[in-house]
């Protein structure tokens, strides 16, 4: 019973009306989008793809910049944010990446729990902190990446 008078308060919520005709609005603004003849859907996935690279440059600066913490690897496309405790795989399944960068942008998590590694430290970060297999060192000579078992 408590939980209906809490949808219902929640539908009445003027906060919540305006979301909602925002989200009605903006699904029938996409169909006339997508219907209308000037709509290039390679355009639109460019663009796209564009904003999502902005953002996620943006987030990593906040977490100390465009480079890998551990080799000082600066090849922007091979970058992610990694999780410093671990939990990066069951935070996908609630947030989407996106999500997570703008989380940072905004200061809406704690930023000392993330940092920026490539994608080879990462997975070095997981066999070493997860699985608990140590040994294993990733070096940079110039453009060439060089991993090391000591």
């Amino acid at each position: 019973m408590n939980d209906e008078k809490e949808k219902e308060g929640h539908r009445n919520d003027p906060k919540e009306k305006q979301r909602e005709f925002m989200r009605q609005y903006m699904r029938a603004w996409r169909r006339r989008r997508k219907n209308s003849a000037n709509y290039d859907i390679e355009h639109e996935r460019r663009k796209w793809r564009e904003q999502h690279r902005k953002v996620r440059e943006k987030a990593m600066e906040r977490l100390g910049g465009t480079v890998c913490v551990n080799c000082g690897c600066d090849e922007f496309p091979i970058l992610e944010v990694n999780h410093i405790n671990g939990g990066g795989r069951q935070a996908l399944k609630t947030t989407q990446n996106r999500q997570l960068y703008r989380a940072i942008m905004n200061d809406k998590i704690d930023l000392s729990e993330y940092n920026v590694l490539c994608r080879i430290c990462n997975a070095l970060h997981y066999v070493q902190d997860v699985l608990g297999i140590e040994g294993h060192q990733v070096t940079w000579r110039g453009r060439i990446m060089v991993v090391q078992r000591s």
